[in-house]
């Protein structure tokens, strides 16, 4: 019981402190855009039966939990240094069918990844990706190339349906397809402590020859400049990797243009918000 209003006062102080902070924490989750049903329907639909999400928490079928949302606001560095799993839908994927679009400063549409989250998916170390690792025969009639990504959710088999696809084109489409950069390789991204997608086997680069890469273009004398955006992969061969599962580099502010990585949750979060 409270003896006095001094009491009182206190009391009610700390409450309206302790208010006010979880609308703070809320507004920050709240206010980062992402639509949250939709963003765990997409995650769940991606990757099934391995994991459920319930409110705030993901529990993996082991019994490993994550937080969805931790609340804190991140500004664009942070986003890729240390993301939450909801951070991953910051910025909503625009597809081929959008046409040709330069994107707008830090717009990094898969880019933001929760590392742990793809250590779940893939594996810890390159000998755990490695168990999975098959070969996949690219172009076999043009280019007669042999790169390896994983079977996992069956990313060699998509991989392998994009292969058929474009060598089935016009000749002036196929040959984009001729000097692949390769698929995995355990390894950080360029200048960074952050695993690349190629060290999970769920990235290929297309073309070294026709890439645009955001770390060549920009300002080196001044490393905060506007970055100029370039491209020289058609869209019609984007669109053959988006049916199969793989999102593009070429849409974001540090556009790497030869590389797809699988996101299906990107795709089905763009589809259906």
């Amino acid at each position: 019981m409270v003896s006095s209003p001094g009491r009182m006062l206190l009391l009610v102080t700390i409450m309206l402190a302790i208010s006010g902070q979880g609308r703070l924490a809320h507004a920050a989750g709240a206010g980062d855009g992402v639509d949250q049903p939709v963003a765990k329907a997409a995650l769940l639909k991606s990757y099934p039966g391995l994991f459920t999400i319930s409110g705030n928490i993901l529990t993996w079928t082991d019994g490993t939990t994550m937080v969805w949302d931790d609340g804190k606001t991140r500004d664009a560095d942070a986003l890729l240094e240390s993301p939450d799993i909801e951070d991953m839908f910051r910025y909503a994927y625009p597809t081929a069918a959008e046409g040709a679009l330069v994107p707008a400063e830090d717009f990094d549409p898969g880019r933001i990844r929760n590392e742990a989250f793809f250590e779940k998916l893939y594996g810890k170390s390159a000998a755990e990706v490695g168990r999975h690792i098959a070969n996949v025969k690219w172009l076999p009639k043009l280019g007669k190339k042999t790169v390896q990504v994983t079977r996992v959710f069956g990313i060699n088999d998509r991989l392998g349906k994009v292969s058929d696809a474009l060598e089935a084109m016009p000749p002036d489409l196929s040959r984009y397809g001729l000097k692949p950069g390769g698929g995995f390789v355990w390894r950080p991204i360029a200048g960074t402590d952050r695993l690349s997608v190629h060290s999970f086997g769920a990235a290929f680069d297309i073309n070294v020859g026709c890439s645009d890469y955001w770390y060549n273009n920009r300002n080196k004398a001044n490393p905060k400049a506007h970055i100029p955006f370039k491209n020289r992969i058609p869209l019609s061969i984007v669109e053959l990797f988006e049916k199969n599962g793989f999102i593009w580099g070429g849409r974001w502010y540090h556009c790497d243009t030869m590389h797809f990585e699988y996101r299906p949750e990107l795709l089905l979060y763009k589809n259906s918000g």
